[in-house]
């Protein structure tokens, strides 16, 4: 698994592995579609409101806000709440309770 468009799921397909791209729920991102360095102020997200809708509008849209407020396109198969993240269960409920009310579902990839 890795960031779309990252050199790490390139060289797993080059390899003939099969590639998952993956998003984060709790993390900004950069206008390039990289993270956000943790440095800076609002890497992290922590509002439940704020994470659910960053992941619905991955989910719906294939698209995410960036720091900077414009609209990036991304193919996003996985989406993951940072475990170390303070309230990450809830927030990990949320995320898929959030899913499960607009109709989109979630399931194991293979």
């Amino acid at each position: 698994m890795g960031l779309p468009g990252s050199e790490v799921l390139r060289l797993a397909e080059a390899a003939g592995l099969r590639a998952v791209t993956e998003a984060f729920a709790d993390r900004a991102y950069n206008p390039d579609g990289t993270l956000v360095s943790r440095t800076l102020p609002g890497a992290v997200l922590h509002n439940h409101a704020e994470v659910t809708e960053h992941v619905l509008r991955m989910a719906s849209d294939s698209a995410v806000r960036t720091i900077d407020g414009s609209i990036l396109k991304i193919r996003a198969e996985s989406i993951c709440v940072h475990g170390d993240s303070p309230g990450a269960v809830a927030m990990a409920a949320a995320v898929r309770e959030a899913l499960a009310a607009a109709g989109i579902s979630t399931a194991a990839f293979v």
